[in-house]
């Protein structure tokens, strides 16, 4: 086709226009991270857009490809080590002029579920994947339920550190990030608890990597829990805000409009983590799991109490009685749960105290205090109980 000499020169603006917005338009890969769990390594790619990409899997030796269509990286380095049980290392190459290719090493066959995750407050769009050996998840969860009670009289408690890997919790003002401060924490309580005669306890996670939240009271369950506490610190903009708080599960609503928020904030956690929420089923909600719910509830709530009245020797109590709200970590049907706002990390004063290994430990004797004694009123009102059955017969 012939093209009228006065119309060219606006074809060949519109024609590098047009190729302008094509290149302005291409995903770029801005960063890549690795989190390492006992069962599974997470790689996370940073994007400045949502990315279309296509991923098939190579034996001999074995590798996951993921083509990412019309992109592009400016990352300095053409591969990223990481030497785990699961994956050897990661690089990238051109497999196009428009296709960036990345490749995955693996140590062994493993699966992988890869999903993307769209811009979230301070996170990018993101590209997850998540490679899992199947033989390494069965070994840890065998070693979950292959526990076994000593004696009949041993206690067992699963201790959840908040977040973990890509979400960091909340994070204070000179960079302390809540994943830390709830872990150190959470070990603090595991081998304090641990010291004491007739009980045993257990971590959700004991590194720095992600969990789902339905996944965190699951471990209990396969560890066979008697109690559940979850650990995390809080945040407010009002930065003069300090004090603990404990909370527990509600099935009709929040108590208070801040157990709402929090809440809701704490259930964000999969979204921020990244969590491909296809394989996660909704729960089971018979007649007989809310029966027993319920009951679990007014447990924790004792739990709860009992926790405040410890704490209060360490720190300021902003609230007298647990609140309650629909934190998805709670959610265990069987299992009495308490969740910990041991402080406000955005508290510059508090956030101190929060890092520090003296006020970490004096939380950790308050809740282990808390147990102790919580168990100690179950045993007492089974006994009352068993013995006015015994006096109506």
């Amino acid at each position: 086709m012939k093209i009228p000499g006065n119309y060219l020169g606006l074809f060949s603006f519109c024609l590098t226009f047009l190729f302008a917005s094509s290149a302005s338009g291409k995903v770029e890969v801005l960063g890549i991270r690795h989190w390492t769990a006992p069962d599974h390594t997470r790689i996370v790619l940073d994007l400045n857009q949502p990315v279309y990409y296509d991923m098939f899997e190579l034996r001999k030796p074995n590798r996951l490809v993921i083509d990412l269509k019309d992109s592009h990286t400016l990352l300095k380095k053409k591969e990223f080590v990481i030497n785990d049980r699961v994956v050897s290392k990661v690089r990238w190459g051109y497999f196009k002029p428009a296709t960036l290719r990345v490749v995955v090493d693996l140590i062994k066959p493993a699966q992988s579920n890869i999903f993307t995750l769209k811009k979230f407050q301070d996170k990018p769009d993101r590209l997850v994947i998540d490679v899992f050996r199947s033989d390494l998840e069965e070994k840890e969860r065998k070693k979950r339920t292959a526990y076994k009670k000593k004696t009949a009289g041993t206690h067992v408690v699963v201790i959840d550190p908040g977040h973990g890997g890509e979400d960091p919790g909340a994070v204070g003002p000179s960079g302390i990030k809540e994943k830390t401060v709830a872990l150190e924490i959470a070990k603090k309580l595991r081998d304090s608890i641990n010291r004491e005669p007739g009980f045993r306890a257990f971590l959700t996670r004991e590194k720095d990597y992600f969990i789902p939240l339905r996944k965190r009271w699951k471990i209990a369950r396969e560890y066979k829990a008697d109690a559940f506490i979850s650990i995390h610190a809080n945040a407010s903009f009002n930065k003069k805000k300090r004090g603990t708080e404990v909370y527990c599960l509600s099935r009709r609503g929040a108590s208070q409009e801040a157990a709402r928020i929090l809440a809701a904030k704490e259930n964000f956690s999969d979204q921020i983590g990244g969590v491909d929420l296809d394989p996660y089923p909704a729960e089971v909600d018979s007649i007989l799991v809310r029966l027993e719910q319920i009951r679990t509830i007014n447990d924790g709530l004792i739990l709860g109490k009992i926790a405040l009245q410890e704490l209060r020797k360490a720190n300021t109590i902003n609230f007298p009685v647990p609140l309650q709200a629909g934190f998805a970590v709670l959610k265990a049907p069987d299992i009495p749960s308490i969740l910990v706002e041991v402080g406000y990390i955005s508290n510059p004063k508090e956030e101190k105290l929060l890092s520090s290994n003296n006020f970490q430990s004096k939380i950790a004797a308050g809740l282990k205090r808390s147990i102790v004694q919580f168990f100690q009123k179950i045993r007492s009102e089974t006994a009352s109980l068993n013995e006015r059955r015994l006096k109506s017969m």
